[in-house]
């Protein structure tokens, strides 16, 4: 017999698993999209600390990411009014003025992430810039903590390479084509649900 804590389990990986294929979260070449992919879960699941953290938070954010290849993606993060995330195209602005702008690598964020790499470090490092109020940045950290393990664990095996200082992430496939597809439209249809009650 499944306990509650078990469904909710499964409903949470159903829910990543569909957000690592949403086209308005992620964003190809760049492995911070599993990051967003999961605060975008976090924020929309049913045993969500959602309005919590909101209260908490109470900040508006701009993540400017770019990545090995010089190429440039940009996040922002509603912790001030509704808790819900979004990417941006380039040269669009955030609905909401942000309160903090992050401008930060990727491989970097993803450390930050997963906790390997500390926030002070990097910020003295210059290799994470804050524009905005520094310690309110630091609250985003947050966010991701709530889910650590689950983060962790769709990192997968770190992959070493001579040429970068940190794993890479393992390659999330969906196999099956159109069987995975249908279970993703029903997870997204199940999301929506969701939303509509919060």
């Amino acid at each position: 017999m499944m306990t509650t804590l078990d469904i909710d389990d499964q409903i949470t990986d159903r829910l990543v698993r569909a957000a690592l294929s949403d086209p308005a979260v992620t964003v190809p070449g760049f492995d911070c999209s599993r990051v967003f992919a999961l605060i975008s879960v976090v924020l929309s699941s049913p045993s969500s600390p959602k309005k919590r953290l909101v209260r908490s938070i109470r900040t508006v954010y701009l993540f400017q990411v770019e990545n090995d290849k010089g190429d440039k993606a940009q996040w922002w993060l509603d912790m001030k009014k509704k808790g819900r995330l979004g990417k941006l195209a380039a040269g669009e602005k955030a609905p909401l003025r942000p309160d903090v702008i992050v401008k930060v690598g990727d491989r970097d964020l993803v450390g930050l992430a997963t906790g390997r790499l500390h926030p002070q470090k990097l910020y003295a490092a210059k290799r994470l810039h804050v524009r905005g109020d520094l310690d309110r940045s630091l609250l985003a950290l947050r966010v991701l903590s709530q889910e650590r393990e689950k983060l962790e664990a769709l990192a997968g095996p770190a992959q070493r390479d001579p040429e970068r200082e940190k794993g890479v992430w393992a390659e999330v496939k969906p196999s099956g084509g159109s069987k995975v597809e249908k279970v993703a439209g029903t997870v997204r249809e199940g999301v929506e649900k969701v939303k509509a009650k919060l």
